[in-house]
């Protein structure tokens, strides 16, 4: 949420801070290259946001106007994937297969978030691969086409009560 909200607000500053909508319109602006920061490793310091922002005035060879100011912060601070959002995507994978089980097993309506869980995490590992750790992708398509069968045992289910309610009605 505070990512998009964040973005929602840079792209704001953007469109404001835009040759289009300023007076000087026909004042053409010179063509700055992308500056780039390095991937800090474990054996380096990190560097602080003002450095960062201080060698990136000394290459442009101007003052940072807020909105570039504000998007530097931004994509100097965006943190990785934690372990946290490694263990949910494992556990999604894992509680899709379960409940594609009890799907099957004890109550068809739980084939619903069973394939919910396990297309997320099939999910996440699609956008980020490696995620899933060991057998838990083989899980998550377990978990998933479980769940498709556990649809088709709810729709089996539907029809029937739908036959015998329509003989039950010509019996009288």
């Amino acid at each position: 949420m505070k990512t998009t909200l964040l973005t929602f607000i840079l792209s704001v500053f953007f469109i404001l801070d835009s040759p289009a909508l300023s007076n000087a319109a026909s004042i053409s602006l010179p063509i700055v290259k992308e500056t780039t920061v390095e991937p800090v490793t474990k054996k380096e310091k990190a560097q602080s946001f003002k450095s960062i922002r201080q060698s990136a005035e000394k290459k442009l060879g101007r003052k940072l106007k807020l909105s570039e100011r504000i998007a530097l912060r931004y994509y100097t601070h965006i943190p990785g994937y934690d372990n946290d959002y490694k263990r949910r995507a494992n556990n999604q994978a894992l509680t899709g297969f379960v409940l594609g089980i009890c799907a099957l097993v004890l109550f068809p309506l739980l084939a619903i978030p069973g394939f919910i869980l396990s297309n997320a995490a099939l999910t996440k590992e699609k956008l980020d691969p490696g995620i899933l750790e060991g057998g838990n992708r083989g899980l998550a398509k377990a978990g998933q086409i479980l769940s498709i069968i556990g649809f088709l045992y709810i729709i089996l289910i539907v029809v029937y009560i739908i036959a015998i309610i329509n003989t039950s009605f010509f019996w009288f």
